[in-house]
């Protein structure tokens, strides 16, 4: 059997996690928003997302796990930033400042939760989990009002 991931969301305070279905960015901390019921508000950022890739099935080792944007343009002063293996906080709207989020393979890997370069399966102690991606949408002034284009997120990693 292979591995598989699924995306976790984490929320709130004390991080409420949540299986997520999809990573909409929006004007209040929850999963699975839904941007017209929380819009944000040019020139306003998105709440931070704290997303993690959890790994479940039987594999070896988990290795080489990177994450970028592949596709999706941005809209005039739009932005999405991300920090990896961050630390998770009470997620909020003020400025992360992260980098913009890397729009080709990056040479910056994520780690497990645990902060190691692989996930080993059946080792004591080991979560599954990846570490931290914080993500938030910025925009500025000059941010055209209505939905911005969607975008394609990868999360490519080594499986033996």
């Amino acid at each position: 059997m292979a591995a598989t991931f699924g995306w976790k969301e984490s929320n709130l305070v004390g991080q409420v996690e949540s299986t997520a279905t999809n990573i909409n960015f929006g004007s209040t901390d929850a999963a699975n928003l839904s941007t017209s019921a929380y819009p944000i508000v040019r020139p306003n950022n998105s709440f931070a997302k704290y997303i993690r890739a959890k790994f479940t099935g039987t594999w070896t080792t988990i290795s080489n796990m990177k994450f970028w944007k592949s596709a999706g343009a941005y809209v005039t002063g739009e932005l999405i930033v991300a920090g990896f293996n961050a630390t998770y906080a009470t997620p909020v709207a003020t400025t992360t400042g992260d980098s913009a989020v890397p729009t080709a393979e990056p040479s910056q890997n994520v780690n497990s939760f645990e902060g190691n370069a692989t996930i080993v399966y059946g080792a004591s102690g080991v979560s599954g989990y990846t570490g931290y991606i914080r993500l938030q949408l910025q925009m500025t002034s000059g941010t055209p009002s209505g939905a911005v284009n969607q975008k394609i997120f990868v999360m490519q990693y080594d499986e033996v």
